[in-house]
């Protein structure tokens, strides 16, 4: 069970609040994602294994306490790095407990074991496990049509069991948990629980360097375009700090967990969001979030994958690709992120998100419940809008969606959200400080 794991390589000071912070460790930086090479006629040998015995007999055994709701024994099963994901057994227990209350679940079916030559877990891109069987699930619910939101209970059988094996000893041992997963499909519970979390979600579009003035034709385009940019070295400073305190990245997903579930999160918890699918992300932003182990969510708009618009390029599906399988998520941002649908009607939100919910998760084989808003929120804080924006949240609803995340007219520390339909984040641009960061973090309890 090889596991490579690279801690941050680079020296970084600055002084912050009053205090110095250094980080500094001996890895070498990782290269730089670069895009795929041209396919070729040359294919590679196929190498013909048969899963071992120990490891068909614990999928057998984890899917089966699945069934039985016996979350309990399945704790003994787990492999440290995955036990270190959740707070504990217990708290484990209890959210799954909670999570499939009302949700019976039939029967469970594997696939045919697939031998991974590495494999990277959903929430920490710094980690790769060599020589990880896979195994395709198939969920079946007593009441799959009960299930909200709409067509939940068919997400599960996109859902996959990773189980790693000891070559001298045969011992197995589970790395990814499919259905049960942090990072599982999000049902909705009958009723919501009121929950206070401080997690801030942070929302960044370019990083990179200041666009010139002459890329865009309007003086307002270019200077939305700075608005929006966050320098190459901001970023490194702020994922640096994040580091060195401690801070936990988590999934929407995750965050979930933890609002209508229960699930207690780790310290410092935040979710890192990018927009749009820019190429700079890939290029600037996903090599040091691998270094410090961070994931995040990107919502690439479909019709500008792979493209460039004026001087702006944009990833291609297989980085798209990529990212979804080595540690971060990918949710939807509609098709060019240039219409606002607040109070739009079923016809326009099925051009917009439906058919782009389905794109993603075709081209990724991952489930899509997020949504991010295009356009400013239409109203000063997130919580406003409520009943205004019903229909479209109904809408959204019926279309599987789970929450929406929102891009603010005015940042505030005092903002909540009421809904998972008002989600705020935090815009980071050319003018956030470190010290903004401080005063979102570091009153945090550690």
């Amino acid at each position: 069970m090889p596991l490579n794991r690279c801690v941050r390589g680079r020296a970084l000071g600055f002084a912050l609040g009053g205090f110095t912070l250094l980080a500094v460790s001996g890895c070498s930086l990782s290269p730089q994602p670069s895009r795929p090479p041209s396919p070729t006629n040359i294919v590679a040998p196929v190498r013909l294994v048969v899963a071992p015995q120990q490891v068909i007999a614990l999928a057998n055994s984890f899917e089966g306490q699945f069934s039985t709701r016996d979350y309990a024994s399945q704790w003994s099963e787990l492999a440290p790095q995955e036990k270190a994901v959740w707070p504990s057994a217990v708290a484990r227990t209890a959210m799954l407990t909670r999570k499939f209350a009302k949700a019976a679940v039939e029967h469970v079916s594997l696939g045919d074991p697939v031998l991974e030559s590495t494999w990277t877990p959903p929430e920490d891109p710094s980690i790769h496990i060599q020589d990880v069987w896979q195994f395709p699930v198939r969920v079946v619910f007593a009441d799959p049509a009960a299930l909200r939101p709409a067509g939940v209970a068919a997400l599960f059988s996109m859902t996959t069991l990773q189980i790693t094996s000891d070559p001298a000893s045969g011992a197995a041992a589970l790395l990814g948990e499919g259905p049960e997963s942090i990072d599982a499909p999000i049902i909705l519970p009958a009723s919501i629980p009121t929950v206070k979390l401080d997690v801030p979600i942070l929302m960044y579009h370019l990083v990179d360097q200041i666009p010139p003035r002459s890329i865009e034709p309007s003086t307002y385009g270019w200077q939305l375009e700075v608005g929006l940019t966050t320098l190459p070295s901001a970023f490194d400073a702020q994922m640096t700090f994040l580091a060195g305190i401690h801070a936990n990245a988590i999934s929407l997903q995750q965050l979930s967990d933890a609002l209508l579930y229960g699930l207690p999160l780790p310290p410092h918890p935040f979710v890192i969001t990018f927009d749009d699918g820019r190429l700079s992300q890939w290029t600037n932003a996903v090599p040091l979030l691998r270094e410090d182990g961070f994931t995040a969510v990107f919502f690439p708009c479909t019709a500008l994958i792979g493209g460039k618009v004026g001087p702006q390029t944009y990833m291609t599906a297989s980085e798209i690709q990529n990212l979804a399988s080595t540690g971060f998520s990918i949710e939807d941002h509609t098709v060019n992120d240039d219409t606002d649908f607040f109070s739009a009607g079923p016809g326009t939100l099925n051009l917009l998100t439906n058919r782009t919910k389905t794109f993603l998760m075709n081209l990724t084989g991952d489930p899509v419940q997020f949504v991010a808003y295009t356009g400013l929120w239409p109203w000063p804080t997130s919580v406003q809008g409520a009943t205004q924006e019903a229909s479209m949240f109904k809408t959204l609803a019926s279309y599987g969606y789970l929450a929406g995340v929102q891009d603010l007219r005015v940042d505030s520390a005092a903002d909540i959200s009421t809904a998972l339909w008002q989600l705020p984040r935090v815009r980071v641009g050319l003018g956030t400080s470190l010290s903004f960061f401080e005063h979102w973090f570091t009153s945090q309890p550690s």
